[in-house]
């Protein structure tokens, strides 16, 4: 069975090569690895944008999304990497750390490929947001549009705290304990996954998998810092999207990343009121239509301006009370 898939990954990633149908399936990246990749191609002279998931996420969560999209002719590239849908089936269990720079660069390949065209419009969610950051600072010259929705940008300040005061309490009461700092942090780190998780996100219980896989990937990401290299975005790129009500990334951690991204690098950055974390499911026409206008590159939306969203409105207001914006027509 594996060899016969394996096979079928092959014969797909042959006839993505023209990049003329949409596909959907596995494609092969390398002799090693392939991922699910559900891809609809652009109508003529329509951009493309490529969208990464959120931790817990696979394609399916991005339908309501991406349909609005479709409708209007912009070619959409979503797709499972290593430990997420339908490409974590292919290969669980996974029990070693997945790095974001091996997403990266897995991301890389996908899109040679798929013969998608540099240079590219990057759409990531949350733990999507931290791949975007990490592509754009390994392939600035491939990069146009980084499209960053409620991004991981550092570890949770709450749940990094917890941690390092457990590390400290452990070498209070145990001295000869011979496990490393990073060690006792990816343990700790692992009970928080297991023990808060399927509560917040019960779509971590899915699949018998999923909640391993979801540690891996966080024990991966909890190496890289998108503060760290905020100045490789390259200029006018980068588009923060920032949900007003996210329970899970404080409002003045996004602020602090925007204040390190460098000036020239902002194009545009919104609030969205009336949105959890998950924005691309609360609010997913309104997103949509947001991220229509970035690909479009309307003028308005550039020089590292700031905007209200109000989704039932369907309009987003300059900070710098300049013309109201329609988003949703």
């Amino acid at each position: 069975m594996k060899v016969l898939v394996s096979v079928l990954a092959i014969l797909v990633s042959f006839s993505v090569s023209a990049a003329t149908n949409s596909v959907k399936g596995f494609v092969a990246i390398n002799p090693q690895r392939s991922l699910y990749v559900d891809y609809v191609a652009p109508k003529a002279g329509m951009p493309t944008v490529v969208l990464l998931n959120g931790l817990t996420y696979s394609t399916l969560q991005w339908d309501q999304f991406v349909e609005p999209l479709v409708k209007k002719g912009v070619g959409v590239l979503r797709y499972d990497p290593i430990g997420m849908g339908q490409t974590l089936l292919k290969y669980a269990p996974i029990f070693s750390v997945i790095p974001i720079q091996d997403q990266v660069k897995d991301l890389e390949a996908l899109l040679q490929v798929m013969n998608i065209k540099a240079p590219y419009n990057l759409a990531g969610l949350s733990y999507g947001g931290g791949m975007a950051a990490g592509f754009a600072a390994v392939y600035p010259d491939k990069v146009n549009k980084v499209i960053m929705m409620s991004p991981f940008t550092r570890p949770l300040d709450g749940q990094d705290n917890w941690i390092r005061s457990q590390i400290w309490a452990t070498r209070q009461m145990y001295p000869y304990n011979k496990y490393s700092d990073d060690e006792l942090y990816d343990y700790f780190l692992h009970q928080i996954v297991y023990a808060t998780y399927p509560s917040a996100e019960p779509i971590v219980l899915e699949n018998p998998f999923k909640l391993e896989a979801v540690f891996r990937m966080a024990q991966g990401i909890r190496h890289f810092n998108s503060e760290v290299v905020a100045d490789k975005i390259p200029q006018g790129a980068l588009h923060l999207m920032v949900a007003r009500q996210d329970q899970y990334i404080p409002a003045n951690v996004l602020e602090e990343y925007w204040n390190k991204v460098p000036q020239a690098s902002r194009a545009s950055r919104l609030f969205v009121n009336g949105s959890e974390h998950k924005m691309v499911e609360a609010v997913p026409e309104f997103a949509a239509a947001w991220v229509y206008k970035i690909l479009m590159n309307d003028p308005a939306i550039s020089g590292g301006r700031t905007f209200e969203g109000y989704p039932l409105r369907g309009e987003a207001c300059p900070v710098d009370n300049g013309a109201t914006l329609k988003v949703v027509e």
